[in-house]
């Protein structure tokens, strides 16, 4: 009997150890899906990021006051479609928290109607030159997190934008959690503004 429960209690242990390895495993950022820079730090251009997972999207979204609205039945503004590492994504639905080295990826398309069967609303139509990234790294900006442009689909790297602009700021009072705007990426932002509700003191 003395046997048997030592040999239950090792492959119960067993497991729990696989657990733990395949959830360590599942968090480990692949060499494709890492942040890499060149000899002068400028952020290289993020590869395949098509395949990451989008974790929200937006047309016409605006932090500020549009001067004119679009004439009737226009476009509210152009596409945004955000990307999230695969890793990191899990990594966020599993703790609570977006990890070190989490790389947010916003690409831009022209809204369209121009193909059948629509005949009303608009879709992604072309896609816009450039893309811009939102990057989590300790010791780039105070807020942990720095923003980089590549204004044509031919730049290869870029460094990263003035502290002082506006966008910093802007995540740092708007944003729902840790400057990034997971208010506007429904799964994400199930889980991670879920865990902040839960932190706040009740008001009984």
């Amino acid at each position: 009997m003395k046997r048997i429960t030592i040999t239950m209690f090792a492959v119960a242990a067993a497991a729990v150890s696989a657990l733990a390895l395949q959830a360590g495993n599942q968090d480990r950022p692949p060499a494709d899906e890492v942040a890499r820079f060149t000899p002068e730090g400028r952020l290289i251009r993020p590869k395949g990021f098509e395949e990451w997972v989008m974790v929200g999207a937006s047309t016409g979204l605006s932090y500020a006051q549009p001067q004119t609205p679009p004439a009737a039945g226009a476009a509210p503004g152009m596409f945004h479609n955000i990307y999230l590492q695969r890793w990191a994504y899990r990594h966020a639905m599993r703790t609570g928290a977006l990890p070190e080295g989490a790389m947010f990826v916003m690409t831009f398309y022209e809204p369209s109607r121009k193909s059948n069967p629509a005949r009303s609303g608009f879709y992604e139509g072309d896609r816009m030159p450039g893309l811009e990234v939102h990057l989590k790294r300790a010791g780039v900006d105070t807020s942990g997190w720095g923003f980089y442009g590549f204004n044509s689909d031919t730049t290869s790297s870029a460094a990263k934008l003035p502290g002082a602009l506006a966008c910093y700021s802007c995540h740092k009072t708007e944003a729902a959690f840790d400057n990034a705007f997971v208010q506007f990426y429904p799964t994400l932002r199930g889980r991670l503004l879920a865990k902040v509700d839960s932190q706040l003191p009740s008001a009984h």
